[in-house]
């Protein structure tokens, strides 16, 4: 018998690419509250993970071997202005969700973000001094020290900016960049952002692979690139009008949530455990010919 595993935020875009690379081996079942998803190799239940009781009372009937903590309100300038409601997401609900795991010994996997870090040294290590700039980040790094407190067994696991299958997501990043330029759009991309920009599917194959180790471990690409760089290498790969590609600085566009310069990450102890992801030009590659899955 396969063993089972809970995927919180199973229909968003890293839900998504976890589902597909978990099902091979698991009896999966995804949580999702606002948003249906429709995979055959998965159970959906629909919970909102604010709701300590039924989340437990899930929780305690599926038996689950793992968890992974993937929901989140991960739109930054959305938790800059709606603070209250992004806590009880972001912390309230994973200090919960860790609590339950730690009763039951299971093992839990929290996803945070890259965005703990103020982006003013960049090439991070895992034990790096966290100032998060933003609401979004402020409360990842408040949810990741709550995880590791109440639960000191479980996994924290920042992540980078994510690229990944088109069709798992109508708002992520590759998507509407895709969709702007087919559409004749200019699109303007920071030079003066740096990110360890990675492929979903390596971070979701990562995820699974060191579910057993504790602590904090960086996923990330191996590549540190601004997102114009990034957008230059979609655009070959998709074979996109590069010349509808401007380039602009922080500085030119003005966001409720303040936008670090450089939080790349180093990874060297992720690689150290085993984790290999595929170069940013290997994974576009892939989703381009439609061979990402």
């Amino acid at each position: 018998m396969k063993k089972k595993l809970i995927i919180t935020g199973a229909s968003g875009f890293l839900g998504y690419h976890l589902l597909r690379a978990a099902s091979a081996e698991w009896e999966v079942y995804g949580i999702t509250n606002s948003k249906s998803f429709h995979f055959k190799d998965a159970t959906a239940i629909n919970c909102d993970i604010r709701n300590y009781i039924e989340l437990g009372n899930f929780i305690d009937d599926i038996e689950p071997d793992a968890i992974i903590h993937a929901a989140a309100i991960a739109d930054a300038n959305f938790c800059e202005q709606n603070k209250d409601l992004s806590y009880e997401v972001n912390v309230e609900a994973t200090k919960n969700l860790a609590g339950i795991c730690c009763d039951f010994h299971i093992p839990f996997a929290f996803t945070s973000s890259d965005l703990v870090f103020d982006g003013k040294k960049g090439m991070y290590k895992e034990d790096a001094q966290k100032n998060p700039l933003s609401v979004y980040g402020e409360q990842k790094s408040i949810a990741e020290d709550e995880v590791l407190r109440i639960y000191p067994e479980a996994t924290v696991f920042r992540l980078p900016l994510m690229f990944g299958f088109v069709e798992a997501s109508a708002s992520n990043y590759l998507q509407k960049f895709i969709s702007q330029i087919k559409n004749g759009e200019k699109v303007a991309l920071f030079v003066d952002e740096y990110r360890s920009i990675c492929g979903a599917r390596s971070i979701a194959e990562g995820i699974l692979k060191l579910l057993n180790h504790s602590g904090i471990i960086h996923l990330a690409g191996k590549e540190r690139l601004s997102r114009y760089e990034f957008g230059v290498k979609a655009a070959k790969a998709f074979q996109l009008d590069e010349a509808l590609l401007l380039s602009c600085s922080q500085k030119d566009v003005k966001m409720a949530a303040p936008r670090p310069a450089d939080v790349s990450l180093d990874i060297s102890k992720a690689v150290s455990l085993g984790f290999a992801p595929q170069s940013v030009d290997e994974e576009l590659k892939l989703i381009a010919d439609k061979k990402y899955f």
